[in-house]
């Protein structure tokens, strides 16, 4: 089982945790593919899918016959909004729909698996105990995350009892605080480095490892 430090938020040593194997010491290799599809998979449920264009039924004009269906040597013609036609109707044109899709549960763990054992392998996870901050500093938080933890940017993990924190840290675009329920492949693969709160740390070791 890899063992991992834990610090507290001036990043002084104080305890060591034991984490599964089965979720933070998984082989990373030929996953590249497989954390792609996943990606691909969240960012399509994002669109909004809102594109439409007129149809040759909504499309005005056109409703009466240009001229007489013999006599003019003319190809016949029913409309002048034809899709073949300048000013007709556009041919195939996007409409509104739904982009999402699912993949199985068992790939998306697999993929969230393999990219938090290779952000560990790399020295780039690391756990503290809690930040807790009793009032809301933004200047404090950049100060300990750029300063003690000599962070450019990181995406923090935590739990219920960082309020302060997260209003502290929410408007430094160079960190990302998100809740251990709302953790996803995004988002952890956005930012090169991750801190779990050891709370949240120990929510996701069980979760995924079920």
């Amino acid at each position: 089982m890899p063992v991992v430090e834990v610090f507290d938020k001036f990043k002084t040593k104080i305890e060591e945790i034991e984490l599964k194997d089965s979720v933070f010491a998984v082989p990373t290799e030929n996953k590249i593919a497989l954390i792609s599809e996943v990606i691909k998979m969240q960012t399509a449920s994002w669109r909004q899918g809102t594109h439409s264009t007129r149809t040759y039924a909504t499309i005005s004009g056109g409703c009466s016959k240009p001229w007489r269906q013999k006599g003019t040597g003319r190809a016949r013609r029913g409309t002048t909004r034809a899709s073949t036609l300048r000013g007709g109707a556009p041919a195939f044109g996007p409409q509104p729909r739904d982009y999402s899709y699912t993949i199985p549960k068992k790939k998306r763990k697999a993929a969230m698996k393999a990219l938090l054992s290779e952000r560990l392998g790399n020295g780039n996870l690391f756990v503290v105990k809690e930040f807790n901050f009793e009032n809301i500093k933004t200047k404090e938080a950049v100060s300990i995350l750029k300063g003690k933890w000599s962070l450019d940017e990181a995406i923090i993990v935590g739990g219920d009892c960082e309020e302060k924190f997260v209003l502290s840290v929410r408007n430094v675009p160079e960190f990302l605080f998100i809740h251990k329920t709302q953790i996803n492949l995004y988002d952890i693969m956005a930012y090169r480095n991750v801190i779990f709160t050891e709370e949240a740390v120990k929510y996701v070791d069980e979760v995924l490892a079920k």
